[in-house]
Parts: structure tokens; sequence; C-alpha cells
């Protein structure tokens, strides 16, 4: 019986990837097609060779590390950064908030929420202190700007914020971390890179216009585009999309005024897809177009940036550390 159902998974993988393929081929029949759609709705643009600028990318890791039989948690946020400036990479210090306490909210899940707000805030704030005030270029974030938006703001909104350390600390740097995104990308430095997005910006225009359907954005421009071509989307006027309404809570020194300034600027990010030397469709959302020219072919890893990469590998191992350790002392591990 065991068999039977692995090899019942087996076969639903393979027919999972041969879906995906043979969808791929069948959109390789009209390329020509969907290449002149898309060329319409935005020019599609070779990517320049560029000298090289200096980049900076931060990226964090979080979760538990610790629990008692007496309900203590002990949590962590890493977060790590790395540079690099023609000829030289720049690794910075890791930083380590550590969290001890008795989980004090309604659900486990709400506690999750301040560390994952925490280590986005952490993120932005590091990435002003390490790179920006060494006026580096270019700074990547590992996310969307939506997604670290929206995840600050459910920190913040969260129940009971300050019973914990990380809660009290995600109150504390909030400020100073809205007016350090603010900063960045009023200078056009920032440049963000979702991991994933189910955000469609042009696969529902092209569809209608040939009366088939093309729901998502990657497998069509995966398609559409030769290595090191772009596109240049512009959510408001290209496509006639609403507007992202953003939500923070306003907290002294954090006026309404100042946020407004601050979503504005953060829907004038642009967004541009491009497909790496990988041969994989990446996406940024970032202020200045011309960025896709420096950091392109940073992306090889599987598509993946290096530098984020990197960023990514550091934040992880250093806590993967403490967790090993705590594993290793824990004396109510229940697994050997």
């Amino acid at each position: 019986m065991a068999w039977e159902s692995f090899w019942e998974s087996y076969n639903q993988v393979n027919t999972f990837v041969e879906e995906r393929i043979k969808t791929l081929e069948d959109l390789m029949t009209i390329k020509d097609k969907l290449r002149e759609l898309v060329n319409v709705i935005t020019p599609i643009r070779n990517v320049k060779d560029s000298t090289y600028r200096s980049v900076g990318a931060v990226d964090s890791a979080y979760g538990n590390l610790f629990v008692d039989n007496w309900g203590r948690r002990f949590d962590a946020v890493c977060v790590s950064g790395i540079g690099f400036i023609p000829n030289q990479f720049i690794q910075k210090t890791p930083e380590i908030l550590r969290d001890e306490h008795i989980l004090g909210y309604e659900e486990e899940d709400d506690y999750r929420r301040i560390l994952k707000g925490l280590a986005i805030a952490k993120e932005i704030h590091s990435a002003k202190m390490w790179f920006f005030e060494m006026n580096m270029d270019l700074i990547l974030i590992d996310d969307a700007a939506k997604s670290a938006i929206i995840s600050i703001n459910q920190a913040m909104t969260t129940k009971n914020l300050e019973k914990s350390k990380a809660g009290k600390e995600m109150k504390n740097i909030y400020k100073e971390t809205l007016q350090a995104l603010y900063d960045m990308l009023y200078m056009g430095t920032l440049v963000f890179i979702p991991k994933e997005s189910d955000e469609v910006l042009i696969a529902n225009k092209i569809s209608s216009k040939l009366n088939r359907k093309i729901d998502k954005d990657y497998p069509l421009l995966e398609v559409v585009l030769d290595k090191g071509e772009y596109i240049i989307i512009e959510p408001e006027t290209v496509l006639e999309a609403q507007p992202w309404n953003y939500t923070l809570p306003k907290v002294e020194g954090i006026t309404e005024d100042f946020l407004s300034k601050l979503f504005n600027l953060l829907r004038s990010l642009k967004v541009i897809y491009f497909k790496s030397m990988a041969g994989r469709i990446v996406k940024i959302e970032t202020y200045t177009p011309l960025t896709v020219n420096q950091v392109w072919d940073f992306f090889f890893l599987q598509g993946e940036n290096i530098l984020a990469y990197l960023a990514d590998r550091s934040a992880k191992y250093y806590f993967g550390l403490l967790k090993k350790h705590v594993n290793e002392i824990n004396p109510w591990k229940y697994r050997v």
C-alpha cells in the first residue's frame, strides 16, 4: 500500500511537469504574435553593457530557536548584508536580535507576524546604515514592496505588541524604518526583488486580445523574451490599473502627510521583467528604469541574484548556528 501511494504521487508530479512543458510549447507556436502584442503595450528593450556600480543587498532569517516544557520560548531575528564595489565584496557583520519570553498572544501566529515584520523592518533599517550612508548606488531588498509594507503593518497592529522584546523593538524602530525607506526611495537607490509574485500586470491584457487564456505573466514572458531582453511596466499609466492602497499606522512623528508622500513614492515604482542569463524571468521593482543595466547579470544562479543569495545564506547560516547549538543542549528535545 505504501508503494502504491508513492507511485500515485510520483505520477502526479510527472503529470504536473508535463502540463507545464505542454503549456510552454503551445505558447511557443505563437511566439511572434505574442511578442508583437507585448511590444505594442510596452516596448521590448535590450539590456545594455554598463559600468558596474556599487550594489548592496540585505536579507534576514527569523524563527523559533527553543521551547521548553514551561512554555518559555527563545526566538531570534538575524539580518545580514553583503555589498559589491567593483572588484571587491563587503561583508557586513550580521545583526542578531534574541527574544526570550512566554507566549502571551491569543494565537502563536500573532507572534510570528511580529518576527516577520521586525525582520523586514531591520532589513530596511540596516540597509540605510550599511549601504545608503556609504553612498552605494543600489540597494537590493529580497522581497516585494507591497509584501514589505504589509508585513510591517501586520506587525505594528498586532495585539499586545509590547509584551515581548521583539515587539518593543518593532515599535522602537518603526519611525526610523519608515524614514529610511522614504530616504532610499526618494534617492532612487532601492531595488525590490520579489521572491515570487501572483500579481498579473500584462498577461490578462494579452489574453483578451488573443481570445486565449494566459493568466500569468511569468510563462508568457518566458516565451516572449530572449536572454538580456526586458520590459518596463508602469501599472497606473500603461495598464490603467488601480493604484495599490497602502496602509500603515500613524504614531508620534509619523504624520498623514509623511505617509502620503511615502505611498506616492511606492506607487511610482516601476516593474521590470527581464530574462536573466540563466533563462529565467526575473521581476524587480525600482524607481530608476536603467537599474536593470546594472543588476541583470548578477542574476545567474538559476536566475537568482548572487548578492541577494549570499545575504540570504549568511543570515540563514548564523541563524542555523544558533539553532544547532540550541538543539545540542536542549534537554526537552523528543527525538534523538
